[in-house]
């Protein structure tokens, strides 16, 4: 099977000069972006995308949305996200093991999770809310495939855990 070119934020591929872009001064440019299939179909993301370093990792920061207006109104919450980036990710690991645990967890639990639980994306799609998406770097903790997300509220707490493919 063809796997189908992908237009990275910035660099036109197949489909052409990105659909659209949204700039913001401390975060970058934002992408809607498209992908070409073998044949030749044109497949346009329902989202804006950038990427940045958050601590050692390099984070996809996704607005999800088509619209130009509503991705300007959502980069507060994303800046805000990647500003309290470390807390949100401590708090989403907590979650997902607490989640996943029929005991409360152990110190040893709770840091090794730290460890293994990385932060792979942020989402909004909502001026209030931010979802976290999580890796399991060691493949130990979810069946291949499958991640974590944390959705937070405007307080930063978390409301909700759920296992996603």
């Amino acid at each position: 099977m063809t796997e189908p070119s992908r237009n990275s934020p910035g660099q036109p591929g197949e489909g052409g000069a990105p659909l659209a872009t949204v700039a913001d001064e401390v975060l970058g440019v934002f992408v809607r972006a498209s992908q070409t299939l073998p044949g030749g179909t044109r497949l346009d993301d329902p989202h804006f995308t950038a990427s940045r370093q958050i601590g050692e990792r390099t984070v996809v920061l996704l607005l999800d949305t088509t619209d130009e207006a509503r991705a300007r109104r959502l980069l507060p919450r994303m800046r805000r996200a990647v500003e309290d980036g470390a807390l949100l990710r401590t708090r989403a690991v907590e979650a997902v093991v607490r989640e996943l645990s029929e005991t409360p967890p152990t110190r040893e639990e709770l840091t090794e999770a730290h460890t293994d639980l990385l932060l792979d994306t942020v989402v909004v799609d909502d001026e209030r809310e931010v979802v976290l998406h999580l890796a399991d770097s060691c493949g130990e903790h979810l069946m291949e495939g499958y991640w974590p997300a944390v959705r937070f509220d405007t307080d930063n707490r978390a409301t909700d855990v759920t296992i996603e493919a």
